[in-house]
């Protein structure tokens, strides 16, 4: 699965920006600003799971989620 996070213009809030997820060169989410943290849309989600392990990051442990994205028809 080839996966590739684009930063683009958000359409509905202006002078934000959002970042696009492309799966195999077809957008299947969006990553959005919200008042009480991130917004992620796609009508692929399939899952979401907390991680019981935190992951790595920049020196440190930290709690991270694992969205599931359903193939595409």
């Amino acid at each position: 699965m080839d996966i590739e996070l684009k930063v683009a213009s958000h359409g509905v809030l202006p002078g934000k920006q959002m970042v696009e997820c492309w799966q195999n060169g077809e957008f299947v989410a969006g990553i959005y600003p919200h008042e009480d943290g991130i917004r992620i849309t796609s009508k692929y989600m399939a899952d979401v799971l907390k991680e019981e392990e935190p992951s790595y990051h920049i020196g440190q442990w930290v709690p991270s989620a694992i969205i599931k994205l359903r193939e595409r028809r």
